[in-house]
């Protein structure tokens, strides 16, 4: 995973207020729970005494409860009580579990995966969203998240994997793509055409693109694509660890108002949206390395200039926080 990143790990209604909840995210036990203000509290599910899952205790004000020895921790992951020591004895600040950074926004719990900061970047979102009515679906996937990231960002694979479904037409031919990286944000324009022999436009013959892209996708697990004015397709790519991944695909639109009636339409998109995603998973999970890379001995071709892009960005995004890590550990501390 690339460090210094808020990722889209959950989704906003898996943690209710007075409950725990555990999961594998980022390849480590971590649960999640709400102050009593409905504030979202990330921390590393192992009591700093006896390693027990705080996420087998329970919620006692704004503090998470061991379920082993009693041991209550605070949001920032203090210690502030062992029963067995008293309630109003001091506590070690050796006792301490790693919280992280966490926060609730369009409807997607979010982490920050690296080091603490003062200040942290803005939420890695397509705000336009956030004017649309949407519904869920969950699909666990055995790869690693950038193999399921590179499939939503694959242009070529349509006409062969979704041949019953949204490929159909038979349009195998793959004009460009043509591929921008603005900031962290990956914007493809593409056009597939039914091979009649003639030869695919390279990227820099084809038209300036003029309107926005097919598809999206922000740094560092979130993707949209954008089928129209009023409807889009979103999905977070939440690590679990280096072999499993938790998709949370969205259906987004605006057309429809009526509560019953987005419901109906959104129960009916997601049904296909589930098949669609079948299909994908049944090809990806079968790809080794489990893990994408810019040296992992694939040959690609032209069509996938925007798997080539995602792939050099994401190295450049780790190679970065290796050097930040680097210049930290060589700073001479004080003392």
């Amino acid at each position: 995973m690339i460090p210094d990143q808020w990722y889209a790990v959950l989704e906003s209604g898996e943690v209710r207020g007075g409950r725990l909840v555990g999961v594998t995210r980022m390849g480590e036990r971590l649960v999640f729970w709400r102050t009593k203000g409905g504030g979202i509290v990330c921390m590393r599910d192992k009591c700093a005494h006896r390693g027990a899952a705080l996420s087998g205790g329970k919620i006692e004000g704004d503090r998470i409860e061991c379920p082993f020895h009693g041991l209550q921790y605070d949001p920032s992951g203090r210690c502030a009580v062992i029963p067995a020591n008293g309630r109003d004895s001091p506590v070690p600040a050796r006792f301490r579990v790693h919280a992280y950074p966490a926060r609730d926004e369009h409807g997607l719990i979010w982490i920050w995966w690296g080091e603490p900061r003062e200040e942290y970047p803005p939420i890695p979102f397509f705000e336009e969203l956030d004017e649309f009515h949407y519904s869920t679906i969950r699909d666990h996937w055995t790869t690693h998240y950038s193999r399921a990231i590179e499939n939503q960002l694959d242009v070529v694979h349509l006409p062969f994997v979704h041949r019953t479904t949204i490929g159909r037409g038979n349009r195998r031919l793959v004009h460009g793509p043509v591929t921008r990286l603005e900031g962290d944000v990956i914007r493809v324009w593409v056009t597939n055409e039914v091979d009649r022999g003639q030869r695919p436009m390279r990227p820099e013959e084809m038209p300036e693109p003029v309107g926005h892209a097919l598809l999206h996708f922000h740094f560092p697990n979130v993707w949209m694509n954008r089928l129209s004015e009023d409807f889009r397709i979103f999905a977070a790519f939440a690590p679990i660890d280096d072999e499993n991944t938790m998709m949370y695909v969205r259906q987004y639109q605006r057309s429809l108002r009526i509560p019953v009636v987005s419901g109906l339409f959104g129960f009916l998109g997601n049904l296909g949206n589930r098949v669609i995603l079948r299909q994908d998973r049944r090809v990806v999970v079968t790809q080794l390395p489990r893990r994408s890379g810019l040296r992992i001995g694939e040959q690609l071709f032209q069509g996938d200039r925007p798997i080539a892009l995602y792939r050099r960005r994401r190295q450049e995004l780790l190679d970065s926080a290796a050097s930040r890590m680097d210049e930290s550990s060589a700073t001479p501390q004080p003392g």
